[in-house]
């Protein structure tokens, strides 16, 4: 083949595509009917961090954009930089050249273990450096300067197709990200005030100063509470406290996702990396890089997802499936579970350290039963809601019906109050609103009124509570936590156990086996 021919066919394959790795492969194959080759890559200088970044490379077989990060020590910051003035080397020794040994180890789990001649093209654009063409022959000794001669005639076409492959990569990532950032700007439009908790001045006070407190820090947040008390809410409002509330603010319910499919969900996947990866995909934390992650049902993690949100955590590190580069992310994680995790870590279900980083900053959001005075303002909230949505005036109560609401239990928490709103409201939308299938207060909330008939006299609320833990608590010989403890027979969580025995100054009792194990 002549040069002619030769320069006409290696344009048209480094041409090819703007897709970087498929352009290279392309080209590889081209090339290996002139010459030696059985991989070839493009290495980009990374100045300010003094590394080389592998951003693609193929053997023909197996392509991929890659985000292999080589740091370089600093006695060999030159050799990269090529102070000297020339466009090519050769090394048929690879020892000779620090960095080409820091290339093949680097290639190793892509490639596996061989021993490479290296060619290496500086391509430039005037002065700029555009990256670094690099050409590896197994075995020794495998290049010559009539190859050289050969390879560097594609210098100006690599250093224009190149560039418009890493520009058209960084703007389909974009789009990615823009996308990204319109439908989580839709889910916040459309969801509830982060601002304005209801209830925010009744019940929910307390859970409105401990958003206060850590709202505006990186500090990971657990919110604890029954489905339906509105954890996303509160996820929410801790993202609009925060500095990062013009940032990414990404949900993955981990209940709703199948578990084969919950790896790639979190952490990405890298085109290839298994039977029908056609395209990159970017996971949900590296979404959130730079904002907030919001895992909702935390507890539903497979153990295998456990332990690499634990390295998130602990590293602020990710790795993609199918990649053999470690990624740095920036985010805050912000978890929420309906479980009992202490138990779910005692059965082994949980990660002991993983629940140990997630709570650092408990939040726990009380069931609706427990703050019934946040009803009426739920109640006129979601009347208003579905007025707006239904395009109508908002309808009356009917007399009694806030009685009803008061009185019923309420299993379904906050969310069970807004449906039986919305079908109200579509039963009779001129009003007045009534609630036949609650039955009556009284009826409803019967086994709650009956520790009533035990006192001699009208006492606060809080008293009343705060009697009726201790007679379990005593009966069950102080114990909290665990099958026949006082959160089970109260159905509620143990923190929200905890957290109203500190509210009440209930003291926490030794248990008497534990104090005859002691001694």
């Amino acid at each position: 083949m002549d040069k002619n021919t030769f320069f006409r066919n290696g344009v048209e394959a480094i041409t090819s595509s703007l897709i970087i790795e498929d352009a290279l492969t392309k080209c590889l194959r081209f090339m290996q009917t002139m010459m030696p080759m059985d991989i070839m890559s493009i290495h980009l200088w990374e100045g300010s961090l003094n590394s080389l970044r592998i951003a693609a490379t193929t053997n023909g077989k197996l392509k991929m954009a890659s985000n292999i990060l080589i740091p370089i020590p600093e006695r060999y910051r030159g050799i990269p930089e090529w102070l000297q003035n020339e466009n090519l080397k050769i090394y048929n020794n690879f020892r000779e050249d620090p960095i080409s040994v820091l290339v093949q180890e680097a290639l190793v789990p892509i490639f596996g273990p061989h021993e490479y001649s290296h060619m290496i093209m500086r391509v430039k654009i005037e002065e700029e450096r555009i990256c670094d063409v690099v050409a590896l022959a197994k075995g020794p000794d495998r290049y010559t300067w009539e190859h050289a001669e050969l390879f560097e005639m594609l210098h100006s076409t690599f250093g224009i197709a190149v560039s418009n492959a890493l520009h058209h990569r960084e703007i389909m990532q974009m789009k990615d990200r823009l996308m990204e950032d319109n439908r989580i700007l839709k889910e916040r439009l459309s969801s509830w005030s982060t601002t304005n908790i209801v209830g925010a001045h009744a019940g929910m006070q307390h859970v409105v100063r401990r958003i206060k407190q850590v709202g505006n820090t990186n500090a990971p947040v657990l919110i604890l509470g029954e489905t339906g008390t509105g954890k996303d809410v509160v996820a929410s409002a801790l993202q609009e406290q925060s500095s990062r509330r013009d940032r990414a603010f990404v949900r993955l319910n981990c209940g709703a996702i199948p578990e084969s499919l919950l790896d790639t969900e979190l952490f990405g996947h890298e085109k290839g990396a298994f039977t029908g990866a056609h395209l990159t995909h970017i996971g949900r934390i590296e979404r959130a890089d730079g904002g907030t992650l919001f895992l909702d049902e935390v507890g539903e993690l497979s153990q295998s997802a456990q332990a690499k949100l634990l390295r998130v955590l602990q590293n602020g590190e990710i790795e993609r499936i199918g990649g053999s580069s470690t990624r740095h992310v920036d985010v805050r994680v912000i978890a929420a579970t309906h479980c009992d995790l202490e138990a779910m870590v005692a059965d082994g279900r949980f990660r002991a350290d993983l629940y140990y980083r997630l709570s650092v900053f408990p939040i726990i959001i009380p069931p609706l039963r427990e703050r019934i005075s946040d009803i009426p303002l739920l109640t006129d909230s979601f009347i208003k809601k579905c007025s707006t949505s239904m395009n109508i005036a908002p309808p009356t109560l009917a007399p009694g019906a806030i009685n009803v609401l008061l009185g019923y239990s309420w299993p379904g928490n906050v969310r069970e109050l807004a449906n039986v709103i919305e079908r109200a409201m579509i039963n009779n939308p001129e009003g007045p609103l009534t609630f036949p299938e609650l039955g009556s207060g009284a009826q409803a909330n019967s086994d709650r009124t009956a520790p009533l008939q035990l006192l001699d006299e009208l006492v606060p609320l809080d008293e009343i509570n705060r009697k009726y833990i201790n007679y379990v608590l005593e009966n069950v010989d102080g114990k909290i936590h665990g099958p026949g403890g006082a959160a089970e027979i109260l159905k509620i969580n143990p923190h929200t156990l905890r957290s109203r025995m500190d509210k009440l100054g209930i003291a926490y009792r030794k248990r008497a086996s534990s104090e005859s194990g002691s001694r």
